[in-house]
């Protein structure tokens, strides 16, 4: 699996230069066949195991070789306000803000297998309705806001996920991120039970009460969006 979560670059995005260097990797290691995966990332079939670390060689030197698979930072990701008449807000520049702020703690926190799916708007281009941390980008009053949902999967188990409150202003959405994952950390059974896992197992409330205190069932002036599109309680 090559990651298209390279630094610097929108998530999903690649160069014309990496692409023919992608395309010339495939023919010499991998039958010359590439697929796109729904998590925006490409597949090389048919790879030879004795060839997985020259092809890796060349992948890195293209700044392709990032080990970052279905990381926190391995995040779906639409094009957002800054490409999209159709947004509410931007998302391009929260998926740059969640790789600074957790590309090393995915390691240091040994994470595991974490999907984070990213929409600029309710026509949930980025499937965030889906992952097991979804961002909802709202437009609030002029001002960009963002929905924090949890427990969606597309996996087998395939689950939406659910609202936990009031969305948080741009400023204050990596600071809630970061505490979601301190709250999984600090409940989960041992490093080897994922996200998805502990979720299902304690449910939101943990999250919301780290999340919100005793503030998660304040009211204002937005309502927390379902993926159909109808509203809910006015709590975002």
């Amino acid at each position: 699996v090559v990651s298209l979560k390279a630094t610097g670059l929108p998530p999903g995005d690649a160069t014309h230069q990496q692409m023919d260097a992608v395309a010339d990797l495939a023919d010499a290691f991998g039958q010359g066949r590439i697929v796109v995966t729904h998590r925006q990332n490409l597949v090389l079939t048919d790879v030879r195991i004795e060839d997985l670390h020259r092809l890796w060689r060349g992948l890195r030197e293209v700044g392709l070789g990032r080990g970052n698979i279905d990381s926190v930072t391995d995040t779906i990701c639409c094009p957002g306000l800054d490409y999209c008449n159709l947004a509410s807000a931007r998302s391009i520049n929260i998926a740059r803000l969640i790789e600074d702020a957790f590309d090393q703690l995915t390691h240091e926190w040994a994470l595991g297998p974490i999907h984070l799916n990213i929409s600029g708007c309710i026509n949930a281009c980025g499937h965030h309705h889906v992952g097991h941390i979804g961002i909802l980008g709202i437009n609030k009053l002029g001002d960009e806001y963002y929905q924090v949902m949890l427990g969606g999967s597309s996996g087998d188990q395939a689950s939406l996920g659910e609202v936990l409150g009031r969305a948080f202003p741009r400023h204050e959405i990596i600071d809630a991120l970061k505490t979601t994952l301190e709250t999984y950390v600090s409940l989960r059974r041992d490093p080897s039970e994922l996200f998805i896992e502990t979720y299902r197992r304690i449910g939101a409330d943990p999250f919301k009460e780290a999340l919100y205190g005793n503030h998660k069932e304040e009211n204002n002036s937005v309502g927390p969006v379902d993926p159909s599109g109808r509203r809910g309680r006015r709590s975002a």
